[in-house]
């Protein structure tokens, strides 16, 4: 899962806010207008403030502190802050869309216990999931 939290999601911030390997945009739309990255930032570093410690750590700003981001961290933004903090904040609806499906199969990933249809359900999804995002991007 390591994977999933340093490099993949760290990859998606990164492509969202204009540092992945200097591509631009192309016809895409798919970066956060800077002020809204920083707004997010602020929005998460202050949401440690209102959670029980037991749900994880105190999240930093990811805009200003993205480096001592650990797995946990990484962890907590995109499976309870990310789908209420990035809402609506994309210039098109379907980035965000495409963000759930990854956010519902990582939930998927992480149950104690995986039926076997679950399996294929993740498979299946990681394969759209990828296509998708070649797409969009």
């Amino acid at each position: 899962m390591h994977l999933i939290w340093e490099n993949l999601i760290l990859n998606l911030v990164l492509l969202w806010t204009g540092g992945f390997k200097g591509p631009d945009e192309g016809t895409g739309k798919y970066e956060f207008q800077p002020k809204v990255w920083e707004a997010i930032g602020v929005a998460t570093a202050a949401s440690g403030s209102t959670i029980p410690s037991a749900f994880g750590i105190w999240p930093p700003n990811p805009a200003t502190h993205k480096s001592s981001y650990s797995t946990e961290a990484w962890s907590f933004l995109t499976m309870y802050l990310g789908p209420i903090l990035l809402c609506q904040h994309f210039r098109h609806h379907w980035y965000y869309a495409h963000f759930i499906k990854l956010v519902k199969l990582l939930q998927l990933c992480l149950l104690f216990e995986i039926a076997t249809k679950d399996v294929q359900t993740i498979c299946d999804g990681l394969i759209k999931w990828v296509t998708d995002y070649e797409r969009y991007v």
